[in-house]
């Protein structure tokens, strides 16, 4: 037996030992359950840590630089990079064999780990407890007993928050308490800082995964058939819709649902909100202290941006993914390429004395072999975001082209290279994009783009319920904004870091003049606008005198005096509770529309796997299709709204016949045509009306009474009709 030398068991009590021995564990583990087929939330588990953790890890480590940065943040980034290139390169290549590239993976990630040299690091040490720590554990108890007392059986017109019990708010505030009190003491922890920022992300994004069944959101249900294609047919169709022509996202999960031995994303999709919030914590966290932001102002940005996030883009969807890439790429390049903080000058500009011996070429030398392995970092990660979300890559481009513009990124053309890649991958799918969504249209259409998705609806009026969570949606976002703008004023003395966290904040509105978002253009703007603006309110919250840490090198910036200390705490709480009372109902007061059933879920995948393929008619937006590998078969139009058609009245009461009739105009009677209604299609209705209540009335009465149409199901309120002439011999 090998003997472990004294020197490897040290390495190995370090933070850093210890992340590469979870890393092949890990790996180990998830190898032997996957030969085994074993199936479960263990097997689940272990393939989330691997995908989220280990391969990223194998490259961190045999990294020292990057190492020394970030142990774990960049391991999220990396790892899911790696990912999904590897999964979505076999998927071009036509050798789709998801477990054994997984195999690989492991493989390569044990070995690497294994040959690593960097393990030397601080060791971990637990800081001295405090009567306060009482306070964290007790509050995330009484969120859970809150949770366990949630009845979701009968929401509401304001959703979850009208019947959450009070003990759920009472841990939440006594959370937010314990926090300010950490964030009050004048010598800083960090572990607590971030335990705290994990509770608080748990509350505000783990509720929803616990208290209803199902994902909320019936769009999320439309991320889960492109999945299933790819892990049915083991290969992309490029005509069928855009989601296959950037397919990085939609490889990843069919991949992970490979190793994690589930039938479908279902099992997993409404916890993914929560995941990737918790993914996003180190990531702003190492943003905010390469712009050299004092630690404590580090940390209220970090729990303004969870307090904040309102608009739910995180859900199982590329954008969630293209979240955290994005983040990654900004961290890096705010490390390692922005000229405005201390380690970009302690490369760029070492000390003569450094290189004595060297000349004017070794010293270039010197700089490259320190940038370019960055530098290549951030270019591969910029092109997996470039074929994983169709708009996150040019909102990258425009913020750091920004920077690079004042010359606070360096080098300059480093955003013209990653227009170049963009550009690159997005010419061959211009015709597909252009065709389907209107993209040279929409360029010029600022106001329309930027109007938000509510203004959409013009009759019925908007019930009182929906406005209300419109106008906290409105406050929380301008809010924040005022708040970043204040905080600018404020630390005006630090000026080119105003400068710069303005133009992060702000570039991102130029896209609404390109877009071809529509209504949702504005919240992507704010998705991507929130960790900066964050940042600058966090400025004005703080009472540390300059907005750089400019000392950082002399002491340690988590020690601030008693009374800053306090204030800071005092801010950041008001800021919180203002905040979480403006969050609630803009997150989860729409609940009555966004949630499904069960019933509603299983029987319109029945529907989907069994039926003839054809053409569906729905009411409105809300039920839960395009779920099974079969979704491209069938083409879906809607009943009522903009577009539809019924636009602006009730329907006539031989609808059933408008409908028949539009179907033969449309496929000439070839294909067959189905209707469907369900409850949560009523639901929305109801918070986003396009008709009146009434109107799911006549058109359910009038194809009762169609001779031209069967009733093929009907189950727990959902309802599916068959236009007799295109069924065939299974009318009947």
């Amino acid at each position: 037996m090998p003997r472990i030398s004294e020197e490897r068991v040290k390495g190995l009590a370090t933070l850093p030992g210890a992340l590469d021995l979870a890393a092949v564990a890990i790996s180990v583990s998830l190898v032997g359950l996957v030969a085994e087929h074993a199936t479960g939330w263990p097997r689940v588990l272990l393939a989330l840590l691997f995908a989220f953790f280990v391969p990223g890890r194998a490259v961190v480590t045999n990294w020292p630089r990057m190492a020394r940065w970030s142990e774990f943040g960049m391991s999220i980034v990396f790892s899911l990079a790696l990912s999904t290139f590897a999964a979505t390169t076999t998927l071009w290549l036509h050798e789709w064999h998801p477990v054994g590239l997984f195999e690989i993976e492991a493989a390569l990630s044990v070995a690497a780990i294994s040959i690593s040299k960097s393990r030397s690091g601080e060791q971990f040490a637990w800081p001295r407890l405090h009567w306060a720590d009482l306070l964290l554990p007790v509050s995330v108890a009484l969120w859970a007993i809150g949770v366990a007392r949630t009845n979701v059986s009968h929401l509401g017109l304001y959703g979850l928050p009208a019947i959450l019990p009070l003990i759920f708010y009472v841990g939440l505030g006594l959370l937010v308490v314990s926090a300010t009190i950490a964030l009050a003491q004048n010598r800083l922890s960090r572990l607590r800082m971030a335990l705290h920022a994990v509770a608080l992300v748990v509350m505000l994004y783990g509720t929803a995964a616990l208290v209803y069944q199902e994902g909320r959101y019936a769009w999320l249900y439309k991320t889960i058939g492109p999945v299933q294609y790819i892990n049915y047919h083991g290969t992309l169709n490029t005509a069928i819709d855009i989601y296959q022509n950037w397919p990085g996202f939609f490889a990843f999960a069919a991949w992970f649902d490979k190793i994690a031995g589930v039938a479908s994303p279902l099992a997993y999709a409404k916890w993914v909100q929560l995941v990737v919030e918790l993914a996003v914590l180190p990531l702003l966290y190492l943003s905010y202290r390469a712009l050299a932001l004092p630690v404590r102002q580090c940390w209220i940005g970090v729990f303004l941006y969870s307090a904040c996030n309102w608009i739910g883009q995180d859900y199982f969807s590329p954008q969630a993914l293209g979240t955290i890439l994005s983040l990654g790429i900004m961290a890096i390049a705010l490390r390692w390429m922005y000229s405005g903080n201390s380690s970009w000058h302690s490369w760029h500009f070492p000390q003569q004395t450094r290189f004595r011996d060297s000349d004017e070429e070794s010293l270039h030398g010197q700089r490259l072999a320190v940038w370019l392995p960055f530098a290549l970092g951030l270019v591969f990660l910029f092109g997996v975001l470039t074929f994983t979300h169709e708009l996150s890559p040019y909102l990258v481009i425009l913020q750091l082209g920004s920077l690079a513009v004042l010359g606070r990124v360096r080098p300059r053309w480093l955003p013209l290279v990653l227009v170049a890649v963009a550009v690159g991958y997005f010419l061959p799918h211009f015709e597909f994009v252009n065709s389907h969504f209107g993209l040279l249209a929409s360029i010029g259409n600022f106001f329309g783009n930027a109007a938000p998705p509510s203004s959409a609806a013009t009759w019925p009026s908007l019930p009182p319920s929906e406005q209300l969570i419109t106008r906290c949606s409105e406050l929380l976002s301008l809010g924040v904004w005022a708040l970043a703008l204040v905080g600018a004023w404020m630390r005006r003395r630090s000026l080119w870091l105003v400068i710069s966290l303005l133009l992060l904040s702000f570039s991102p509105i130029a896209i609404l003049a390109a877009g071809a978002y529509g209504d949702e253009g504005v919240l992507r703007v704010y998705l991507f606008s929130l960790p900066w603006s964050a940042a600058l309110a966090s400025a004005a919250l703080s009472a540390t005198p300059a907005l750089v840490s400019r000392r950082r090198h002399i002491r340690d910036d988590s020690i601030d005096r008693p009374a800053h200390a306090l204030t800071s705490g005092l801010r950041m709480a008001a800021a919180t509770f203002v905040a979480l009372i403006l969050f609630f109902p803009a997150f989860f007061g729409d609940d009555r529309a966004n949630i499904v059933s069960p019933s509603e879920v299983g029987t319109l995948q029945v529907f989907q796997q069994t039926a003839k393929p054809g053409l569906v008619y729905a009411p409105t937006t809300g039920c839960p299709f395009d779920d099974t590998a079969r979704y491209n078969l069938f083409d879906a139009t809607s009943i009522f709204g903009p577009g539809a058609l019924v636009v602006d009245k009730l329907p006539e009461p031989n609808i059933a016949g408008l409908i028949a009739r539009n179907s033969y105009t449309l496929t000439g009677g070839a294909e067959p045509t189905y209707v469907i209604t369900c409850p949560s299609a009523l639901q929305y209705n109801a918070s986003h009306p396009v008709t009146y209540p009434v109107g799911f009335t006549i058109l359910l009465n009038s194809l009762a009474h169609s001779p031209q149409w069967v009733l093929l199901v009907k189950k727990q309120g959902t309802i599916i009709y068959g236009l007799r002439s295109t069924l065939g011999s299974s009318a009947g």
